[in-house]
């Protein structure tokens, strides 16, 4: 009688080199580079199309926000007609600069201490308290306003937020959300408007000749930088590469280069924006973004 034995069985048999866990990480990592890509994709294409969105779409969007720029308080005196002088002042410029007829301005005060102004959608423009407290001239005020102005002119609002709006809807279609709007009005919100160096610069130059255009010279227009720079002297040192704005030294080269050799007169703040410098009001609601 023959001895029966178990063969012995090859250990490869039956036995991937590649586990269930191995692929199906190396799955979701492609899946995850491919949605990026998409992503990526409709975020700048967004922002390349975005100046061709006509701009009463621009401004009815803007329409839609719950922020928004109606006043929660009733407004004093000394406000309304301080913004009618911005308002002014602002359309002024808006014909030297030869700005289209469909970008209609809308200049807004804001109580808040911090020396900014900032363009969002739909021609809106909000001057804060802060900067006009200073500034000593309405030259100053202007290349400031007209700086502002000419992001609306070059579209520079609704490129910077054309790509998170785009996001947003995508993101809106995948997930089977009926009410995109929720998530367009969360990415209007809480994307930034920040422009490029080149958006920058390029508003600087703008305004520098609107201001050639209306006071027959551009002294004064280094005012309120020159303020930014003495009081933030550790803003210089920021490279130029890692800030969207061009250095302040840089800045103030470039706008004194265009004055003439002889000094010229600056034309003082027009007496309604002197007292809305002081213009006591709550501050208003939080308003959108900005640069």
């Amino acid at each position: 009688m023959s001895h029966y034995s178990n063969p012995e069985v090859p250990h490869e048999v039956n036995v991937s080199e590649k586990t269930p866990l191995r692929d199906f990480a190396r799955l979701s990592l492609g899946l995850c580079l491919l949605a990026a890509v998409v992503v990526a994709a409709v975020f700048f294409m967004a922002r390349l199309f975005a100046p061709k969105i006509p701009f009463r779409y621009e401004a009815a969007l803007n329409d839609t926000l719950p922020q928004g720029f109606a006043h929660r308080v009733a407004a004093p005196a000394c406000r309304i007609a301080g913004e009618a002088a911005l308002q002014h002042l602002a359309e002024e410029l808006a014909l030297a600069m030869a700005l289209s007829e469909e970008m209609r301005l809308h200049v807004h005060f804001n109580d808040s201490a911090d020396p900014n102004a900032f363009a969002t959608l739909g021609g809106n423009i909000v001057v804060q308290r802060g900067l006009l407290q200073h500034v000593a001239s309405e030259n100053a005020l202007a290349m400031v306003l007209a700086h502002e102005i000419a992001h609306i002119q070059h579209r520079d609002p609704i490129v910077s937020i054309g790509g998170g709006v785009a996001v947003a809807v995508l993101f809106s279609a995948l997930i089977g959300n009926s009410d995109g709007g929720v998530l367009v009005g969360w990415a209007i919100g809480f994307t930034q408007m920040r422009f490029s160096r080149d958006q920058e610069s390029a508003a600087d130059d703008a305004a520098l000749k609107a201001l050639q255009a209306r006071y027959g010279h551009t002294h004064g227009a280094d005012e309120f930088f020159a303020y930014i720079l003495a009081s933030h002297p550790n803003i210089s040192r920021i490279p130029t590469f890692l800030s969207t704005h061009p250095t302040p030294p840089a800045r103030l080269e470039t706008i004194r280069k265009s004055f003439s050799p002889t000094p010229q007169k600056l034309t003082p703040l027009p007496e309604a924006l002197r007292q809305l410098q002081e213009c006591g009001i709550k501050p208003d609601a939080s308003l959108i973004g900005a640069s």
